[in-house]
Parts: structure tokens; C-alpha cells; sequence
């Protein structure tokens, strides 16, 4: 094993030693010296961010000492093989970019469509005289090309201002410059609406100062928009605090065009807050005022809500009773003729609030129950007492 590995090391330096003479050989001039530069084609170098792509040949050379410092050397390796020289690059580099979403609205009472772009280009070539450009596209197919103007506050910067009626535009910025794809041009394009907002909210539900039920919370309200064929889309946002800013989203939106929305489920005895984001078919939003309104504590009546329901459609009414002490409650339902047609569990109840049951219109087999009247009787329990309630029902399908 040993000798193989002899063998190999001595052909290997065998045949270094022979091309080391054969370019030698090749590379001498008539005065025998050597000349590297003159004798290897200049390659193609680029630079494409961080990355370094060198294109050349080139031969090792064997017990040749190589200066890259001595410039009266021979076989000086200077900076003019790889000095910087003029290059186009074959990829498209982003040259432009935007200062805004890539459709996106203004609104002429609030001031100007201010059209924004960036000039970044990464190897810091300027842009060509008279770019950016901006090409428009109005509502009714006839066009219009603007020099943009380098904004006041970053030379990188390039705005336009534009007064435009009412309607949806096409945009497209683009550019170049003397180095950039054999004179072609970077461009960015999109949808520039020019509308009104949305106006006049009006709330109406939940009221205040008066107590809502916590639960099944109706939410109502009016808005008005200018644009035909329009479709509002909500957010609704609600807490306990009263800083606009710390209010959360709820889960679930409103849907479009719609002026009511129910939350099935809040805390009892609590003073809310909530207002409403309302976006048109472009984009441009409202924000309403903030509204407070309180929910229902300690009741003095036992009662259901809604009432009556249809529990064909997947409709629930819910029970609502106040309790005076920590207890226990238990509901049960009879129909006209004195049948017991369903009994809820036996629930704990909190004092000195209300507490709550919930009914789908089902007998205790899981069957709905016919439309009429029915009578629902409450048990509850508290301080060593038993107290009675009656209330009436009615189902409708």
C-alpha cells in the first residue's frame, strides 16, 4: 500500500513538472521571458449581490513563483486582469420600488393622488434623464405619461401629485439606466382608485344608558356611500376599556352590507365598549365613534328571550334569573296539557347577579317540540330556601 501511494505522489509531481514546462514553453515571448497577462484571454467577471461568478481558464503552474505585489515582475498578477469593467447584468433586478400597496385609493377631499416610488438601484447607478415615469390609465381608456419629480425629503424618492376625478385608474411606474438590460426597463404596475369614504354612522343598538342582556347582544347601525354597486365590509371591535387602542377585533365579522350583527355570549354586569370599521369595495374606511353600553346584572323577573323562537331554524331562547345568594336552579317545561316535556340540569348560581339557562325547543328524547304555549317552571335553591318561578314560552315554527 505504501508503494501505490509513492507511485501516485511521484506521477502526480511528474506530471505537475511537465505542464509547468509545457506552459512555459507555451507562454514564452521572443525575449524568453514570460508574460501571464498577455497570454491569458480576459474572462467574464460579475457580481451579482454577494455573489462572485468568474468565466476563464487557466492552466496551474508548478514551482513558478507568482508576485502579486511586484509589479517589475514577469509574472505580475496586477489589478488589470481583474479590473472593473462595464457589465450588463442577464437578471432583472429590481430597480424600482413602491411606497405604497400595489392597489391602493385616495380621496379628493382629503388632497391629491400622490403617486410614490423608490429608485433603488443596488450598484448605485443613476436612473436615466427624465425617469421614473408614471403611465395613467383612466377610466375611459385614454392614457397619460408623467416625468416624476424627486421628492423633498429623500432624493431616492420620486412623487407625482395628480388631481383626478372619481373612478378606477391603472398605473405603471417604470425605469432604467446606462447599465440595465441593453436599455430595457424595470416596471411595477397596479390599480389606483380615486373614491369617497364611507359617511354617516349612525349607531342604534345597544342602547345607553339601559342594560342589555348578555347574551345574544344585537348590534345595529346605518352608514351611508357614494359609489353604485358598493359593498361595505365591517370589523367590529369591543372590550372593557375605553382607549379606542386596546380594544380587540371580535372573531367573527359582520357580514358585508349588512346593519346587524349579534354576539351570543358577554359578561354579566359589565360596561363595554365598541365601535366599527367600515371599508368600501376599494378599500377606503370609516372609523366610528366609540359607543359604551352596559350588560344586565341582578334581574327581578324570571324570563326568556328571545321569546317566541323557532327552533326549527336553529333557533335558542335563553332563560334569565336572578339570585339573590349562591345556589342552585333547575328548570322544567310542561306542555298546555300538564306534561312534563323537559327538564334542564341542575345548575350553581352566583348571588347578587343573573344567571342563565339555555333551551333549543327539544323534549328530552331530542325531539322538537310542537308550536303552542308552554310553561316553565324554575327551582331555586339558596340560604336554606326553596323559591318558585313561572314563566310562559312559545315556540313557533
Amino acid at each position: 500500500m505504501k508503494k501505490i501511494s509513492i507511485l501516485i505522489i511521484l506521477s502526480a509531481l511528474l506530471i505537475t513538472i511537465s505542464a509547468s514546462k509545457i506552459l512555459a514553453d507555451y507562454l514564452q515571448d521572443a525575449e524568453g521571458t514570460f508574460s501571464l497577462y498577455q497570454n491569458l484571454a480576459q474572462g467574464r467577471f460579475y457580481i451579482y449581490g454577494g455573489w462572485y461568478s468568474l468565466d476563464s481558464v487557466s492552466f496551474p503552474m508548478a514551482a513558478i513563483p507568482m508576485s502579486y505585489s511586484d509589479a517589475s515582475s514577469d509574472l505580475y498578477l496586477g489589478h488589470e486582469y481583474f479590473s472593473e469593467f462595464e457589465y450588463t447584468p442577464d437578471i432583472n433586478i429590481d430597480i424600482l420600488k413602491r411606497m405604497h400597496s400595489a392597489d391602493t385609493y385616495s380621496v379628493p377631499s382629503e388632497g391629491p393622488a400622490v403617486f410614490m416610488v423608490r429608485y433603488a438601484d443596488i450598484y448605485g447607478n443613476p436612473p436615466s434623464d427624465g425617469y421614473p415615469k408614471l403611465d395613467l390609465l383612466f377610466p375611459d381608456n385614454s392614457s397619460q405619461t408623467y416625468t416624476m419629480d424627486v421628492s423633498s425629503f429623500d432624493p431616492s424618492v420620486y412623487v407625482k401629485s395628480l388631481d383626478l376625478p372619481l373612478g378606477a385608474y391603472q398605473y405603471r411606474y417604470y425605469a432604467t439606466n446606462a447599465e440595465y438590460q441593453n436599455g430595457g426597463f424595470y416596471e411595477l404596475t397596479g390599480n389606483w382608485y380615486v373614491t369617497t369614504r364611507p359617511y354617516n354612522f349612525v349607531k342604534y343598538a345597544p342602547l345607553y344608558p339601559s342594560e342589555v342582556l348578555p347574551d345574544n347582544v344585537v348590534f345595529s347601525w346605518s352608514v351611508s356611500t357614494d359609489l353604485p354597486g358598493d359593498v361595505l365590509s365591517y370589523e367590529l371591535y369591543i372590550g372593557k376599556d375605553s382607549n379606542k387602542a386596546n380594544l380587540e377585533k371580535y372573531q367573527t365579522d359582520p357580514s358585508p352590507n349588512s346593519f346587524s350583527f349579534t354576539i351570543p355570549s358577554l359578561d354579566h354586569k359589565k360596561q363595554y365598549y365598541w365601535y366599527m370599521v367600515v371599508k368600501n369595495k376599494y378599500g377606503a374606511e370609516l372609523v366610528s365613534d366609540l359607543y359604551p353600553f352596559y350588560t344586565g346584572g341582578m334581574v327581578g323577573k324570571f324570563y326568556n328571550a328571545p321569546n317566541p323562537f323557532n327552533p326549527a331554524r336553529g333557533g335558542k331562547t335563553t332563560f334569565v334569573f336572578g339570585m339573590p345568594e349562591d345556589g342552585t336552579a333547575k328548570i322544567a317545561l310542561y306542555s298546555e296539557y300538564g306534561d312534563r316535556v323537559w327538564e334542564s340540569d341542575t345548575v350553581n348560581a352566583q348571588g347578587n347577579t343573573s344567571s342563565e339557562i339555555s333551551y333549543d325547543g327539544r323534549d328530552g328524547a331530542g325531539r322538537m317540540l310542537y308550536n303552542g304555549s308552554y310553561l316553565a317552571i324554575l327551582t331555586k335553591k339558596y340560604g336554606g330556601q326553596t323559591k318558585i318561578e313561572k314563566c310562559r314560552i312559545l315556540i313557533i315554527k
